[in-house]
């Protein structure tokens, strides 16, 4: 029964955006950057923040239609810290620090940045603010931009969703009902299927949602797909290095799902994978995905 002791699952994505800067870094000059890291060999490679996309969840589920908890004025901008009836407070956790409240939740959905898989070149865009001033030379403004493969990941402590800590609540209710707990689990899972966000989405709208993905059931809390998923510099999936990782860590892991699209060329995968992997196209294993949840 190695299903029962599943406590989390984990992800490995990769996205691709073809021109775009969704996530900006500070204005330099009249020059808008995109974040960026630097790696030991000097080489500069945007990413999208964790904070960026759960921006973009929150977004998702407030067009659902989802109750968000409002953030509160105050010295510290907090949330209302409810999580027995905000989706967000559950899964996002929060920190309220005010005389006579003092409780903290710590985030039980764990979000790594999408990172790109290849050095930036330097590219920029080319804006003016109006047409006739652009005319006379003035009002120009440069935005960086670029075009990359995008990794990212993510880990969900199911041991902690829907469940509390006494020091994390007022009321005396430490956990909401199984249902509840899937719905917001679903929810979380077709925002994320069908996340896009950040800025510059006028001129230069971009898709980050993901388009492979990795999602492993586990019985150890261990993000090992963040570095596991990768693909060349023409969207072929690295499947030797996808499939070593799911060897050496098999023994904390119950099973895996692998979406794909046409985006990203994955038929390296054909050559075979370990029996606990199923390869699907991206909506049947997000659907697969929530087959489980339901069964834990």
């Amino acid at each position: 029964m190695k299903r029962l002791q599943i406590k989390c699952l984990s992800w490995g994505s990769i996205s691709k955006v073809t021109m775009g800067n969704p996530n900006a870094g500070f204005t330099e000059g009249n020059i808008q950057t995109a974040k960026k890291i630097v790696a030991p060999d000097g080489s500069a490679f945007n990413y999208v923040s964790g904070q960026c996309q759960r921006h973009g969840l929150r977004e998702r589920f407030a067009e659902i239609g989802e109750a968000l908890s409002t953030p509160v004025d105050g010295e510290v901008e907090t949330t209302l810290g409810d999580p027995l009836n905000y989706i967000d407070d559950d899964l996002f956790g929060y920190m309220i620090a005010v005389t006579g409240d003092n409780r903290k939740r710590t985030s039980p959905v764990r979000i790594a940045p999408l990172v790109s898989l290849f050095p930036y070149r330097g590219d920029r865009d080319l804006l003016t603010k109006t047409r006739k001033a652009s005319d006379k030379g003035g009002n120009m403004v440069e935005t960086e931009v670029y075009s990359a493969y995008l990794r990212g990941g993510g880990l969900i402590e199911l041991d902690r969703v829907g469940k509390f800590d006494p020091s994390e609540i007022k009321e005396t209710t430490l956990e909401i009902q199984k249902e509840e707990r899937l719905r917001r689990l679903n929810l979380f899972l077709d925002s994320m299927m069908t996340l896009w966000t950040g800025g510059k989405q006028t001129n230069i709208l971009s898709d980050i949602s993901p388009k492979f993905i990795t999602f492993a059931f586990q019985t150890v809390k261990l993000p090992f797909l963040l570095e596991s998923v990768s693909c060349d510099t023409k969207g072929k999936i690295m499947a030797e290095t996808l499939i070593d990782s799911i060897t050496n860590y098999s023994s904390i892991i119950d099973r895996v799902i692998i979406g794909t699209t046409k985006v990203l060329d994955a038929s390296a995968l054909d050559g075979g994978v370990p029996e606990t992997v199923e390869v699907l196209p991206m909506t049947d294993a997000f659907s697969r995905v929530k087959e489980i949840l339901s069964t834990i």
